[in-house]
């Protein structure tokens, strides 16, 4: 883990037990720079990307190419205020930190470009981000009630029966690529790519994957639970100030993770030639991470009807059909 790496470098100079602290310390700040550097970063070559592809400029103003455009924003959320007397406290003012944590606790666990670089190591780490992902129904469900408007309500089912619709795709193939490595350890999945890429051998659970990861972090055009158009936002249409914030930080960080997840499962995350390995996952996740965002400004909204039977009817069955096949290739 990083704390280790740390550790040994500070009980060098620093007597036990005091090297214990500052290492936790020195660990826990990183932790916390990292995990909100990342998003706000991620933020802005949306915001840029999609830019260009509308022929825009997007954020030039603040700081160099606009890079400190959203932590302007940021600021200026944090001087909102909320005043409503409709809204349940609790519920209310629970979910946006717990989006953000189990968002924020997904990037602690993932190694960051190569092995030993996680901040929380964990054996079965692809089941517990999983764990995390197929949590988002309740969250949803539980802002949409709270805000005691029928637009977040709606919404929230809606986002419910969204990524129940998914989740189970997703499950099968995260399972097909475990089959395949024989763990659910991420570094062990990446260890058994040595010779050749899982999207050679798996190029359909690849694209099951994508689909199935954008669909539960309701990223375009699978965001009907939020439509603009029809629900005024849907789920998050009370939210403003820095709750909201928190919900779009969180979304940042899933977009991240399941462009590191296609790097660490199908592309053989830090492995390549000549580089360092740090290097080649930074340049497949940001190829991943570019392709993610692509379809935003490609592909119009489905009706909720249409993409539920797309994810029941289609992609759960290709998806089984998928394990099946690994399973048949495993055995033989």
């Amino acid at each position: 883990m990083i704390f280790d790496y740390i550790y040994n470098t500070v009980s060098a100079f620093v007597f036990s037990p005091l090297s214990y602290i500052i290492s936790f310390v020195i660990t826990a700040i990183l932790a916390v720079t990292l995990t909100g550097i990342i998003p706000v970063f991620i933020g802005w070559v949306d915001r840029k990307y999609s830019a260009r592809i509308q022929s825009r400029y997007g954020p030039v103003y603040v700081g160099p190419f606009g890079l400190l455009q959203n932590f302007a924003d940021i600021t200026k959320l944090l001087g909102k205020r909320f005043i409503s007397t409709n809204v349940d406290k609790l519920s209310f003012n629970f979910t946006p930190v717990a989006v953000a944590a189990a968002s924020f606790a997904m990037l602690l666990i993932v190694p960051l470009g190569g092995p030993g670089l996680e901040f929380i190591s964990i054996p079965y780490s692809l089941l517990f981000i999983y764990t995390l992902l197929a949590i988002s129904p309740l969250f949803l469900l539980v802002a949409g009630w709270g805000e005691n408007n029928k637009y977040a309500l709606i919404g929230g089912f809606r986002g419910a029966a969204q990524i129940i619709s998914y989740e189970l795709a997703l499950v099968v193939v995260l399972s097909s690529v475990a089959l395949l490595s024989g763990s659910y350890s991420i570094i062990s999945i990446v260890n058994g790519q040595s010779s050749i890429w899982y999207a050679a051998y798996l190029p359909i659970t690849l694209i099951v994957f994508v689909i199935a990861g954008l669909a539960i972090i309701e990223r375009e055009p699978f965001d009907v639970p939020e439509a603009s158009q029809e629900l005024q936002a849907g789920w998050k249409v009370e939210y403003s100030g820095i709750r909201y914030g928190f919900f779009l930080i969180g979304d940042y960080v899933r977009v991240t993770v399941i462009a590191m997840l296609v790097t660490y499962l199908f592309l053989g995350g830090w492995l390549g030639p000549f580089l360092p390995g740090i290097i080649w996952f930074i340049i497949k996740t940001a190829v991943v991470l570019m392709i993610i965002l692509t379809p935003r400004w490609i592909f119009g909204r489905p009706r909720i009807d249409q993409l539920i039977k797309f994810g029941w009817n289609w992609l759960l069955p290709l998806s089984i059909l998928n394990l099946i096949l690994v399973e048949l290739f495993v055995i033989l």
